[in-house]
């Protein structure tokens, strides 16, 4: 626990998470303004998809937050554990613990609960600006806000433990952002056209969490559109897990 606590500590007191989560709620601030408000005024820009309305709003919110902050985890991760491992800090740390998975697993546990946090958050923005800008009436209760906090959890931890695995592999923050980045882009290409593989893809496991398309006919075609709950879940565990590996592997190989 002192690990931890050191950890928790060093996050506070840098500047980088509040600047981060306020970058992160500026953009779902004006995502939603572009949804609801733009639309409003200008119906004629919403065409055949107007603004979703109450209580559907808000869990539109949560998928969007969920399928675009994903950057949130891996920039935090890969920044302070790359400073750490560029420099001295990380060999000091060591010589004072030297357990290795201990290091590691108190930088993703802070790590993925400042990442959780702040999808919890900028999803609380979204639901303000639904709750004075959307059409309708209703709201989600305890249990879907429960629903939506343990599945952003699991995607805090799999974009964290990834970022710390690029960045251990590396140790440049740069270069970790950009393979996170890569990796994205790849799984999103991969997954709608390569049937195996879309069975462990990120991108369609965050899908199947929030049950993108799961109402709509062809669901098979989205990856994820089809895939079980428990099914999503075991792929987000499973490439934390990798993650986690291929991390304790870069800082063992390169140790500083």
């Amino acid at each position: 626990m002192s690990l931890v606590r050191a950890e928790f500590r060093k996050l506070t007191r840098r500047k980088m998470y509040p600047v981060m989560l306020a970058i992160l709620i500026l953009l779902t601030l004006l995502l939603a303004a572009m949804v609801f408000l733009l639309t409003s005024a200008a119906p004629e820009l919403a065409g055949d998809a107007p603004a979703p309305e109450k209580p559907g709003a808000y869990g539109f919110g949560a998928l969007q937050v969920a399928g675009q902050a994903w950057w949130f985890g891996v920039i935090l991760a890969a920044a302070v554990l790359g400073g750490e491992v560029a420099g001295t800090a990380w060999a000091t740390a060591l010589t004072r613990d030297s357990r290795k998975w201990a290091h590691i697993g108190s930088r993703l546990l802070i790590f993925g609960a400042a990442a959780w946090l702040a999808l919890l958050l900028s999803t609380a923005v979204w639901g303000l600006v639904v709750f004075f800008a959307a059409e309708g009436s209703g709201g989600p209760g305890l249990a879907e806000w429960l629903g939506w906090a343990w599945r952003f959890g699991l995607i805090a931890a799999a974009w964290t433990s990834i970022g710390m695995a690029a960045v251990a592999l590396t140790r440049s923050v740069g270069a970790a952002i950009g393979i996170a980045l890569g990796l994205s882009l790849v799984d999103s290409v991969l997954a709608p056209f390569v049937g195996p593989y879309e069975q462990v893809s990120i991108a369609a496991g965050g899908n199947a969490l929030f049950g993108v398309g799961e109402d709509l006919p062809f669901a098979e075609l989205l990856p994820g559109g089809d895939m079980l709950l428990a099914h999503a879940a075991a792929i987000m565990v499973g490439w934390a897990a990798v993650g986690l590996a291929v991390t304790w592997w870069g800082l063992q190989r390169r140790d500083a």
